[in-house]
């Protein structure tokens, strides 16, 4: 029983994704509550990865390089280069 009603709910969270609806959208549309189809997508995501992915970042031979002069004096405060920013509003800033 609980294998039919997870093949059946990763069969709706498949068919959002080609939708193009929004997820609130698509929960109405099938009678599902927002937060019930958010915890099925979150589960489908969870079973399919199966290890952490990893992204290779790799540097640019012509980097850009944007510098601002601070106007109480001379200095010319650090930029960073790269910036991470999580959903929870977080932000990860990596100077170089």
């Amino acid at each position: 029983m609980k294998n039919q009603k997870a093949a059946a709910m990763f069969a709706k969270v498949d068919e959002w994704k080609k939708s193009g609806k929004s997820m609130h959208d698509f929960a109405a549309s099938v009678g599902l509550s927002k937060s019930c189809f958010e915890y099925w997508v979150r589960k489908k995501r969870k079973m399919s990865v199966g290890s952490p992915e990893f992204v290779e970042l790799v540097t640019s031979d012509n980097p850009v390089v944007s510098m601002r002069q601070s106007s109480n004096n001379n200095e010319i405060p650090p930029q960073a280069q790269i910036v991470f920013t999580f959903p929870g509003g977080m932000c990860v800033k990596v100077y170089g």
